[in-house]
């Protein structure tokens, strides 16, 4: 029969998720430094794609706040990005009574629908996004919420890559404990890295 310890190991040692711990530990190193060495000097501007006619009722309660407005306005603008081939993750805000702004986004550009609902025009804008700005949404997207299988399969993977280094973390913890000649030198690291959290938590 196969021991605890072994299996634990073997537990400790699954590596295929990888590539995605990899990933937040360079984004995270990113963030932390992008004001100063990492932040892109020239952004890039957004670029007209078209403006056309378009008519789309939109519902009263949509300009509100609360959740099943939210729901609303999420809805209207999946029936415009649809209409226009243009599915995908995207957010939606209403900037004001007569317009509805919808900005479709992808790791590497973005774009930015503009609906002004007063003069029935749809007008559409893309940004290529700089390389930093590519790694922060990297570290930031979510994808739950989204209407594409695709996105949700994102998030999917980032909930069980954040299972996988928990996973980590206790089998690391169980065979520091079992194997009596570190437990001390563990002891001392585990207990310096507590308390050096707790100490910065509590001074911010």
């Amino acid at each position: 029969m196969t021991s605890f310890d072994r299996i634990n190991r073997r537990a400790h040692l699954f590596l295929v998720l990888l590539p995605w711990v990899v990933m937040y530990g360079v984004s995270s190193f990113v963030i932390s430094h992008h004001a100063t060495w990492f932040k892109s000097d020239n952004p890039s501007a957004w670029e007209p794609v078209f403006e056309r006619p378009f008519q789309k009722s939109i519902p009263e309660q949509a300009n509100h706040s609360g959740e099943t407005n939210r729901q609303q306005l999420r809805a209207v603008a999946t029936e415009i990005l649809r209409e226009n081939g243009l599915e995908g993750a995207f957010y939606a805000e209403r900037p004001n009574a007569g317009e509805l702004r919808i900005t479709r986004t992808t790791f590497f550009d973005q774009t930015r629908l503009t609906y002004s609902i007063t003069d029935h025009k749809l007008r559409a804008e893309r940004q290529r996004l700089t390389w930093d700005q590519v790694v922060l949404r990297l570290h930031t997207y979510t994808g739950h919420h989204q209407p594409l299988f695709r996105n949700r399969l994102w998030s999917f993977t980032v909930d069980l890559t954040c299972l996988t280094i928990l996973l980590w973390i206790v089998s690391g913890i169980i065979m520091w404990w079992r194997m009596a000649k570190v437990r001390i030198w563990g002891a001392i690291a585990l207990g310096g890295g507590i308390a050096s959290f707790l100490l910065l938590v509590w001074r911010f």
